[in-house]
């Protein structure tokens, strides 16, 4: 009979952030930034028992379909983190929320 694995070392939970390119280059390093610093607070506590995964900022309904297709892929990834600049990009995430598996 196969050992069953409880730990959840090896397992990552991908950070994702929303927000869009009308906000301006400026601002966009700032949420990139902001997103970063609680993506490593996450990472640092030790309520968290997996590894939290920053990625990049979501700016787009394809770049955010993408992700969650890479994640559904990811044997690693047991689960996402979606954090939104504001309220106004959450239309964009319909169908990469659709195309998503996990938690």
């Amino acid at each position: 009979m196969p050992v069953l694995n409880t730990s959840l070392d090896s397992y990552e939970v991908w950070f994702l952030t929303g927000s869009q390119n009308l906000y301006g280059e400026e601002t966009l390093r700032q949420v990139a930034e902001q997103s970063t610093t609680i993506a490593d607070a996450l990472n640092a506590s030790s309520d968290v028992p997996v590894t939290v995964v920053w990625k990049p900022v979501l700016k787009d309904a394809e770049s955010i379909r993408r992700a969650a297709l890479d994640a559904n892929s990811d044997d690693k990834v047991i689960g996402l983190i979606a954090w939104m600049h504001t309220f106004s990009p959450a239309k964009m995430w319909i169908g990469g929320l659709n195309a998503l598996t996990k938690p």
